[in-house]
């Protein structure tokens, strides 16, 4: 996954943009989650997911102070939370093992729903070939708000709102 410094600053704004949708951040201290796939290989994601934290926090203040999830999607899930300086060092990803398989993006909405449901940004770096299987299942795991949160990165830039309306 090839992302410019452009493509970052997209991303990051595109970021700014989904905190001032009305009702989803209101002050104090944000909670984002950064999803990685675990189909992915550490040198396809990790120039990538340190140019969009670093985006991040040169254009906002407010990415200075945030508890960050970050989601490991594989065959189980695994989450945990890490600073953001250790995504652009690379540090959080010292074990990480790349496991590539076909996935389902219905099953990582239903876990988000669940276990990450006070973010207010998820970042989603995930292989092209994850697919929606069951839109309906899909569907219920982004409804309320889950699709005006989530951001999908891979080959492209996906919002979850285009996404569910591509797939519903």
């Amino acid at each position: 996954m090839e992302l410019t410094e452009i493509g970052a600053l997209q991303i990051a704004k595109r970021v700014d943009a989904i905190l001032h949708i009305p009702g989803n951040y209101r002050g104090g201290n944000l909670e984002m989650t950064i999803v990685i796939d675990n189909s992915l290989l550490l040198e396809d994601f990790q120039d990538a997911v340190a140019a969009v934290v670093k985006a991040l926090k040169r254009g906002n203040e407010l990415f200075r102070n945030v508890r960050l999830n970050l989601v490991f999607w594989g065959q189980e899930m695994k989450s945990e939370v890490t600073p953001m300086a250790m995504l652009m060092t690379g540090g959080a990803f010292q074990e990480y093992r790349a496991c590539p398989q076909k996935k389902n993006y219905e099953e990582l909405f239903a876990y988000l729903k669940k276990f990450h449901a006070r973010s207010k940004v998820v970042l989603v770096f995930a292989d092209e070939k994850n697919e929606v299987s069951d839109a309906q299942a899909a569907k219920e795991a982004l409804t309320p708000f889950l699709k005006n949160k989530i951001l999908l990165i891979s080959d492209r830039v996906v919002s979850g709102t285009a996404l569910f309306r591509e797939n519903i």
